[in-house]
């Protein structure tokens, strides 16, 4: 049986994560979540070097959105832009690197209760994101 401790994170992490540029209007995180039905966006400068995160549960303590009568979830873009991302996203992000483990992002994921931890190289660029659901479809796919 493949020990947790022994998967490199580099063989399973998504490599191509949506991202977002610190510039980038803050409506356009709503805009992301909305599109590509994900809950978590890396926030990168123009160097592609990670300095932020923004996760779906940041933006709903933020602002709440409004429901409307056919029960979706939509944001005034006016409003959203009246935030600025580099001064509500999370800066003090925790990463990994390629060669840690998928045990140790499981244990961190457990730990501190996170969706996703983003992954860098070692000049801080990002190589790509694991998050809760990639740790489920690997423990699916060799643990059952």
């Amino acid at each position: 049986m493949i020990k947790l401790q022994k998967i490199l994170i580099k063989d399973m992490l998504v490599k191509k994560p949506y991202t977002i540029t610190v510039d980038s209007q803050f409506s356009k995180v709503w805009d992301m979540f909305v599109s590509y039905k994900i809950r978590h966006l890396p926030v990168l400068n123009d160097k592609n070097i990670l300095v932020g995160i923004i996760t779906q549960r940041d933006l709903y303590k933020i602002i709440s959105p409004r429901k409307t009568m056919e029960g979706n979830f939509v944001y005034d873009k006016n409003m959203l832009n009246k935030y600025i991302l580099k001064n509500v996203m999370k800066k003090s992000v925790l990463t990994l690197s390629p060669t840690d483990t998928l045990g140790s992002a499981i244990e961190i994921m457990v730990r501190k209760k996170y969706g996703c931890i983003p992954i860098v190289n070692d000049d801080k660029t990002l190589a790509g994101i694991i998050t809760q659901i990639d740790v489920l479809r690997i423990i699916n796919k060799y643990f059952i």
